[in-house]
């Protein structure tokens, strides 16, 4: 009943604002496909819900009083508030506007990222788009509490309740203190690094990646002596170049710069990183989706069975 109320004093205000153009019942009533006597009949409960004088009016002329002229300011100005809101809402429905969370592992930022940033702004439209660097295991945390619309990481199989598409595959690299003997060379074998100390991820934080770096040591021949962790990978790296080992890293990380830190080819065994998209099906925000679409994600009118 109350939502009735309010449409009808909507209505009402339209009513008001032709006969205020108008100023003249009948004209007022042609324009509006309504006979006459239900015009006059809205603008004096109009007016005396609102207790004034809306206009003054005689056989003759139909003048708007000073409360009128308020009113039509007012009245269009809310009604043009109404119909931005209706605007916005629709666009917002098929994911024109809005935002979109987004959690994100180091390693992405250097996986030309840039280009998501920009197809996301191309494609989807007038979003708000924050990022957040959180580990994968925070990510996979933050999808299932809804904390997160999307996240970007090396995640290997996610769990049943979330899904994952690879946006980006990168090959491995040992990351070396620039003054280890062995950055002296453009390739080195990784079995040569057997005894060195090894840097690396917790594989509570990041289990695809500890799983990948420590399978690859031992397809080397050997088992990582793990001696250092670190939460994300630029903090891996930060301590190769203090001298505290060695870690295995994605060859793009060479774009960071990184101070004191030699990133060598490996010779005699290969390993390639994969960087995923993941999501919860669960989440149906129309930016997700459109997202998701931009991003090459196939089959999303199936995702969330």
């Amino acid at each position: 009943m109350q939502h009735l109320l309010q449409m009808l004093e909507l209505r009402t205000l339209r009513l008001f604002l032709v006969l205020a153009e108008e100023l003249h019942f009948g004209r007022a009533a042609q324009r509006l496909a309504i006979s006459q006597p239900p015009l006059t009949k809205h603008i004096q409960q109009l007016e005396e819900d609102l207790g004034v004088q809306l206009f003054d009016r005689n056989r003759r002329t139909v003048k708007l009083t000073p409360a009128g002229s308020a009113l039509v300011r007012e009245a269009r100005r809310m009604l043009n508030q109404l119909d931005a809101t209706v605007e916005a809402v629709k666009k917002a429905e098929h994911g024109d506007i809005g935002y979109l969370r987004i959690g994100f592992v180091a390693a992405v930022l250097y996986m030309n990222i840039e280009n998501i940033v920009r197809k996301f702004e191309k494609d989807i439209g007038e979003i708000d788009l924050t990022w957040e660097e959180i580990s994968t295991a925070e990510q996979v945390d933050a999808l299932q509490r809804d904390r997160i619309d999307l996240g970007f990481a090396q995640i290997g199989t996610p769990p049943a309740e979330l899904r994952a598409h690879v946006v980006h595959k990168e090959r491995l690299v040992a990351a070396l203190p620039d003054d280890h003997p062995a950055a002296k060379r453009r390739k080195i074998d990784l079995f040569h690094l057997a005894d060195v100390p090894f840097v690396t991820i917790p594989r509570d934080s990041a289990p695809a990646y500890f799983d990948l770096v420590t399978a690859t040591c031992v397809q080397a021949g050997f088992s990582p002596h793990i001696r250092h962790y670190a939460k994300h990978l630029l903090s891996v790296v930060s301590l190769v170049g203090l001298g505290r080992g060695f870690a295995l890293v994605p060859a793009t990380l060479a774009k960071a710069s990184l101070p004191g830190v030699a990133l060598r080819e490996l010779n005699d065994v290969s390993a390639v990183a994969e960087y995923s998209a993941i999501w919860n099906p669960t989440n149906q925000s129309p930016v997700l989706l459109r997202a998701l679409k931009a991003l090459g994600v196939p089959d999303l009118d199936n995702s969330a069975t």
